[in-house]
C-alpha cells in the first residue's frame, strides 16, 4: 500500500515527466528553440531520445502506483540521480551566467523545477528506504 505522501510525490513526478516528455517529443523544434536557443537535426534527435526516456519514467511510475513501491528502489534511485544531475547542470549555467543561445530566465525556471522535483524524490527515498 502506498502512503498518501508517496502517492502525491509519484503523481507529481508523473506530471513533471509527462510535461517534459510531451514538450520534447511533440514540440521538439519549439522546445529546442525556446530552451536551447537553436535547432538542428542532432539537437532534435537528442531531444526526442530524452523525451522517450522521460516517457519511460512515466510508464514506470504509473506501474508503481498499481503494483506498489516495494522493491522499486533501483528505479527511484535512477530517477533521482538523473533529476539531480540535470538540476546541477542547469544551476551551473545560472551561476556562471552563461545561458548560451537561450536566456537566463528560461534556464533558471528549469533549474528551479528540476531542483524541486529532485527534493521531492529525495523525500520519497527517505520515507521508503530508511532501512537500506
Amino acid at each position: 500500500m502506498i502512503k498518501k505522501i508517496d502517492l502525491f510525490i509519484i503523481i507529481i513526478n508523473i506530471i513533471f515527466f509527462a510535461y517534459y516528455s510531451i514538450q520534447l517529443l511533440v514540440f521538439t523544434d519549439e522546445f529546442a528553440l525556446n530552451n536551447l536557443g537553436f535547432f538542428n537535426h542532432a539537437v532534435a534527435g537528442l531531444s526526442e531520445i530524452i523525451g522517450i526516456i522521460f516517457l519511460s519514467f512515466v510508464v514506470a511510475l504509473i506501474t508503481i502506483i498499481f503494483r506498489g513501491i516495494d522493491k522499486q528502489s533501483p528505479l527511484i534511485y535512477c530517477i533521482f540521480v538523473l533529476q539531480f544531475l540535470v538540476s546541477i547542470n542547469f544551476w551551473r549555467y545560472v551561476i556562471t551566467n552563461s545561458p548560451g543561445e537561450t536566456n537566463l530566465q528560461t534556464i533558471s525556471i528549469n533549474a528551479f523545477l528540476f531542483s524541486i522535483i529532485t527534493l521531492l524524490n529525495l523525500l520519497l527515498i527517505i520515507n521508503n528506504y530508511k532501512k537500506m
